[in-house]
């Protein structure tokens, strides 16, 4: 192994994005190997699995499961999503009997490593060298150091019922009766989730609708939220009746993150199937969408997750071009080691060092976040080393720029 990838394994990571559970939470759900699936799910999903037959909801035995599992395992174990589920089972659990005797005995061992306070610390900062890890699971209560929390603010203007306004209201403990009362309760909530330690917001609104937001008045706002508070609980307003409120209601959050020095986290990009609300209708999350926001705003701090892809080009231009906008790996190198060579090559081309973050594992299992960090630093190490060969990076240059995107970047930017 030359000096360029030996400095890279070593590097102490800040992840800047997963959807870690809790060890509390995890030990509480007793999660077994089928609680390891996550992005391998929509492969077997589009390989034809019938969705949901592998969730703890199923009444399908566990030996059935797991026949289930290893029929679309043959079918899926080509890609990406498959190959980091194999790493993460071998090198961790030892595992190599892919038979329904097997996948029963490491659903034991897994439920174990659940059980077990110590899993989080062994898997996370001694064996994929993360410090710290950015999750998005909907509470500021971590209780571990290894973990800061990041909240989804789409609840707070994917409004449709009068039932989703009075979610916020009961969460915030403000009363709401007109919009005012609104924008406060959603201010609250961002002041009270940055004094329990919030590192930044996220919109995760391209998986149900289009990036693209327009500048409504404040009357138009109005005219929606009204029509909300006076109808039945239930009773949904349509998406084009609504667009104008959510509209305004993502400049008010955009506004108040920078009052709050808070970074945005956007979804750019690929969606996931087994989770998407929207049809994987994808031209929804073309980063050009964005361009309004992003020259409204110069003063905020987009980092837009994703690379974009497969939009990737209009990515790199807008990360190039603005001063507001980071760009970020999270999750691109298991979508496609070969994308994310490419996208990473352009990057040291295109975009100022500091701007870029280099890893974001984006899953729900440490063990996922294992081989997803084993996996970039290998991409990132083979790249560098080659832009090193070319002569467009001296070696120490090299060393900087993987310090940068594994680490100082997220430091200075989270502020950390």
């Amino acid at each position: 192994m030359n000096s360029l990838q030996e400095y890279v394994q070593q590097i102490r990571i800040i992840d800047g994005h997963e959807h870690l559970a809790t060890p509390a939470i995890r030990k509480k759900e007793n999660t077994g190997i089928f609680g390891l699936l996550h992005y391998l799910d929509s492969d077997l999903i589009t390989a034809g699995m019938p969705r949901d037959i592998l969730s703890p909801r199923s009444k399908t035995s566990d030996e059935e499961k797991a026949a289930v599992f290893l029929k679309y395992w043959d079918r899926t174990n080509n890609t990406t999503y498959a190959r980091m589920l194999k790493t993460a089972l071998e090198d961790l659990y030892g595992f190599r009997d892919w038979s329904v005797q097997g996948i029963l005995e490491l659903d034991g061992k897994v439920k174990a490593a659940s059980a077990n306070d110590d899993w989080y610390r062994k898997v996370l900062n001694e064996q994929s060298g993360i410090d710290v890890a950015f999750t998005l699971i909907q509470t500021t209560e971590m209780n571990t150091e290894l973990l800061r929390p990041i909240m989804f603010l789409d609840f707070a203007f994917k409004l449709r019922t009068l039932k989703d306004i009075q979610a916020v209201e009961r969460s915030a403990a403000v009363t709401v009766h007109t919009l005012e009362d609104y924008l406060n309760a959603v201010d609250s909530l961002l002041y009270r989730y940055v004094q329990e330690g919030m590192v930044a917001t996220k919109l995760g609104h391209a998986y149900w609708r289009s990036l693209a937001c327009g500048k409504p008045t404040r009357f138009e706002a109005e005219q929606a939220f009204n029509r909300m508070m006076v109808g039945s609980l239930d009773e949904p307003l349509s998406q084009t009746d609504c667009l104008p409120l959510q509209d305004y209601l993502i400049h008010f959050i955009v506004r108040r993150s920078i009052a709050y020095e808070l970074p945005i986290q956007i979804h750019t990009g690929h969606h996931e199937t087994s989770v998407s609300g929207n049809g994987n209708i994808i031209t929804n999350s073309r980063v050009t969408g964005l361009l309004p926001l992003l020259l409204e705003y110069p003063e905020a701090k987009f980092v837009l997750l994703h690379c974009g892809l497969p939009y990737q080009n209009e990515y790199l231009s807008l990360a190039k071009n603005f001063p507001n906008v980071y760009a970020d790996f999270t999750w691109v190198y298991i979508i496609s080691p070969t994308a994310a060579k490419q996208i990473l090559s352009q990057m040291i081309e295109m975009v100022p060092g500091t701007k870029i973050q280099g890893f974001g594992g984006d899953y729900n299992f440490v063990e996922g976040t294992y081989a997803h960090q084993k996996l970039a630093r290998q991409i990132a190490a083979d790249v560098l080393q080659e832009k090193v060969r070319e002569g467009s990076l001296n070696e120490r240059e090299a060393m900087t720029f993987a310090d940068r995107i594994f680490r100082d970047n997220l430091m200075e930017l989270y502020r950390l």
